[in-house]
C-alpha cells in the first residue's frame, strides 16, 4: 500500500553528486523535475518500484544537456509519460537531439498538480522555476547555483563554473532572480548544489551580489573557460569576452 502524499517528501538525486533532479510526490504519482544526464532512468525506476508510485510526468527547468539528457529514456520506461518544457526551450531541446515530443509547452501562470509555473528567463530563453505552496518548496533551476556556496548563476566561480558558462544571458538571469525573492520560499532546490532551509536571505545576498557585478579576476574566467570547453560548452557561451574583468 502506498503511502499518503503529505508523508512523502521531495525526493532529490544528484547524479555525480552535482547534478539535481527532484521527484516531486503528487496523488497521482510522481512529478520529475529535470531530466540529468542518461542512467537516471534507474534511479526513477528504483524509486517507483520502492514506492509503489508511478512516473506521471517530467518537467525541465530548462533544456540545457545536463536536465534533458534522460527524457528519451524515460519515455521509453513509462510510455504515458508527460514531457513538459518552457515554451521558449522547446526548440533548443529539439536541437540536443532528444526525440520526445512535448506534451504541453509551459509559461508563467501555469499549473502542474501542485506545482506554479514561473518565468524566469536568462539562463536559457524559456528557463523556468516551480513552486510547490504545500510545503514552500521552490525548484529554481539553474538561476540560482548551490556549488561551492549559493550565488546567482551570472557570478563565475571557478571551482564550478559550467551553469554560469552556460548562462545565456547574464543580465536577464539576475532580474530572474531578483523576482525570485518575491516567493515565499521555505526551501530553495537549485539544480546544482544541497537544498536550502528558509533560503531567503542567502539569496538575497547572491543577488545583491550578482547586482553589484563586481568583475571575476582575468586568471579565474581563463580557467572557467578551459574547464567549460572540455565539458562540451558551446564556444559561443565558453567566450570569457561576455564579463569584465578586474
Amino acid at each position: 500500500m502506498s503511502r499518503p502524499v503529505q508523508d512523502l517528501p521531495p525526493l532529490r538525486h544528484a547524479q555525480f553528486g552535482v547534478i539535481n533532479s527532484y521527484l516531486v510526490p503528487e496523488a497521482d504519482g510522481f512529478t520529475l523535475i529535470d531530466a540529468g544526464v542518461s542512467g537516471l532512468e534507474r534511479h526513477v525506476q528504483a524509486v517507483v518500484n520502492r514506492t509503489g508510485r508511478t512516473l506521471r510526468r517530467v518537467v525541465m527547468t530548462h533544456t540545457h544537456p545536463d536536465h534533458i539528457g534522460s527524457v528519451d529514456a524515460l519515455k521509453e520506461a513509462f510510455p504515458d509519460l508527460e514531457v513538459l518544457v518552457g515554451a521558449g526551450d522547446a526548440e533548443q531541446m529539439a536541437r540536443h537531439g532528444v526525440r520526445a515530443t512535448p506534451a504541453r509547452l509551459l509559461r508563467g501562470g501555469d499549473s502542474i498538480g501542485s506545482l506554479r509555473v514561473l518565468d524566469t528567463p536568462g539562463h536559457s530563453p524559456g528557463h523556468l522555476a516551480f513552486f510547490d505552496e504545500r510545503d514552500g518548496t521552490l525548484y529554481a533551476g539553474d538561476t540560482f547555483v548551490g556549488i561551492p556556496s549559493l550565488r546567482v548563476a551570472s557570478v563565475v566561480n571557478a571551482l564550478f563554473p559550467l551553469p554560469s558558462i552556460g548562462t545565456e544571458d547574464l543580465a536577464r538571469t539576475v532580474r530572474s532572480a531578483r523576482e525570485l525573492l518575491d516567493v515565499p520560499a521555505r526551501f530553495l532546490a537549485p539544480g546544482h548544489g544541497r537544498v536550502l532551509r528558509e533560503p531567503l536571505p542567502a539569496m538575497r545576498r547572491a543577488v545583491e551580489r550578482a547586482e553589484n557585478n563586481t568583475p571575476p579576476h582575468p586568471l579565474m574566467l581563463r580557467l572557467a573557460a578551459a574547464i567549460s570547453r572540455r565539458s562540451g560548452i558551446p564556444a559561443e557561451l565558453a567566450d570569457v569576452g561576455r564579463w569584465p574583468t578586474k
